[in-house]
């Protein structure tokens, strides 16, 4: 974990970079996000080969933990680029209650290890993986029940932000006669948690930010808005397709023609 912390924090640099890009509606913007969701797809994969070397089959939490972090960080990278694949988000679907099955089970154990020892700390640890958890639920849910998702993205977010005043407000305690703060003992677990919460804590301001005007949406230059507001449509689970097609594929393809035929024109 700690060899990628490093690649983690260029990366999420970089999704902000991207994002801000995007919201200015420059085209490399979502090239920058497609990007980044891939390295996090490679690095995730080198980190599952890694341990598969080293532990086989051993691990087997570890090894559905950056699974479904592969399947999602790369399905990410295609909704990007608007690539729609058949069941594509039943497997996003499926990725995402797997991760939440991991970090309850982190859950279960931290919380477990920790309360004989300290009791106030190990209620915070429950309430950090809880966040977590929730926020994974939300992220799964979305394209099926966008209300439920919205109404569980803020209650973790809720949790979250209890765990941060708590954090500041405590912060050492008493674990086997050492004084330790609650972030520490959490980077013990060396799971890939605290990044999640990041991006997760990131993604929920934009979304307050854009939901309330106060930051524009991301969109590019390369499609007028109306394209992209079908694609949420599609994204979020609102509109069902018609004959195996979203309407924002079939407004791809007549803006495309119509594009092409433009530029014939002009070339005659």
């Amino acid at each position: 974990m700690r060899n990628y912390i490093t690649f983690y924090y260029l990366l999420t640099v970089l999704l902000m970079m991207g994002a801000f890009a995007a919201m200015a509606q420059n085209n490399y913007g979502l090239s920058i996000l497609g990007g980044v969701s891939v390295a996090f797809s490679v690095i995730f994969l080198i980190q599952l080969i890694t341990l598969l070397r080293k532990k086989g089959f051993a691990d087997v939490i570890g090894l559905i933990e950056y699974s479904s972090l592969v399947l999602l960080s790369f399905i990410l990278a295609l909704r990007v680029f608007h690539i729609q694949l058949p069941y594509l988000e039943w497997v996003f679907a499926l990725s995402g209650l797997a991760l939440a099955y991991t970090y309850l089970n982190r859950l279960i154990k931290a919380f477990g290890s920790m309360k004989p020892k300290n009791n106030t700390l190990s209620i915070l640890i429950l309430i950090y993986y809880l966040s977590l958890i929730i926020f994974i639920i939300a992220l799964v849910i979305m394209p099926f029940i966008q209300v439920l998702a919205f109404y569980a993205g803020s209650i973790a977010l809720i949790l979250l932000i209890s765990f941060f005043v708590a954090v500041v407000l405590k912060k050492q305690f008493l674990v086997d006669g050492q004084a330790v703060s609650a972030i520490l003992a959490i980077a013990q677990f060396k799971d890939r948690s605290i990044l999640l919460l990041s991006l997760f804590f990131l993604f929920s301001l934009y979304l307050g930010f854009s939901t309330s005007g106060i930051l524009p949406k991301i969109y590019s230059d390369e499609y007028p808005q109306a394209y992209f507001e079908l694609v949420n449509k599609a994204e979020t689970g609102s509109e069902k397709p018609i004959n195996g097609k979203y309407k924002y594929e079939v407004f791809k393809t007549s803006y495309d023609q119509f594009v092409d035929k433009d530029i014939n024109k002009k070339t005659k």
